[in-house]
């Protein structure tokens, strides 16, 4: 059933929820648990106010960029690295759509007209989510832990640590093949240590690939662990 959802969402505004998905995804995400996933896609978009008053809040954590700025992809790719931490750490809900074609930079000014698809996260999946960043970018492994705990994928940390990357994170650049190299692993350890995902990672895979697609077609290192800091203030 889901897999035939996704095949209808081809040529659609939700097409680029999709573009991470493989086979073994469907294995490891409980179906009742994606319906509820999609139900709340589809009743957030079908109510353009809720999304308005989404995008309003997420487009005050847009960093500011100078005209010489905008014209420097890695500006540009740290302002959109920060926008993707600031929106999980300081809401409860992300608009997904940070891919290159969602903005528009000027001398000076940065516009975001994103497609209007939002997620409001559930509790606590987000707190585990964070506990994982926070985890990761602030070299704590026991809040890194914490998070895999929460979320039962304590096997897939080696995982998670190859999501995230190697080294201090200062220069690294983005590939989209990567990050769906990696998901899938993610997935893989959960097909073989017979757990599930929470249903949330298809949001979580959603955003992350507009995000990825968005900072690969800049073609510069960018300073990831720099802009998480910038963002929460570390």
């Amino acid at each position: 059933m889901i897999q035939t959802l996704f095949k209808s969402l081809r040529g659609t505004d939700w097409e680029l929820l999709t573009g991470f998905v493989s086979p073994a995804f469907f294995d490891v995400v409980p179906t009742l648990g994606m319906a509820r996933v999609f139900g709340k896609l589809v009743k957030d978009y079908a109510n353009p106010a809720e999304f308005e008053k989404a995008l309003k809040k997420a487009r005050k954590t847009v960093p500011r960029l100078s005209a010489a700025e905008c014209d420097d992809p890695m500006a540009r790719g740290r302002a959109v690295l920060e926008l993707y931490f600031r929106q999980i750490f300081d809401f409860d809900a992300a608009v997904l759509d940070v891919r290159a074609s969602a903005f528009e930079f000027k001398p000076g000014k940065v516009t975001w007209s994103p497609k209007p698809i939002y997620y409001e996260w559930d509790a606590k999946f987000l707190a585990a989510l964070r506990q994982l960043y926070g985890g990761f970018y602030r070299d704590d492994e026991v809040e890194f832990r914490a998070g895999l705990a929460a979320l039962d994928l304590e096997h897939a940390k080696d995982a998670f640590k190859a999501h995230f990357g190697s080294g201090d994170q200062s220069a690294v650049t983005f590939s989209l093949a990567a990050f769906k190299k990696s998901f899938q692993a993610i997935f893989e350890s959960c097909k073989k240590n017979k757990t599930r995902l929470h249903p949330d990672f298809f949001a979580l895979g959603a955003y992350l690939l507009c995000l990825y697609e968005h900072l690969e077609a800049l073609e510069v290192p960018l300073d990831v662990r720099g802009a998480f800091d910038a963002a929460t203030h570390a």
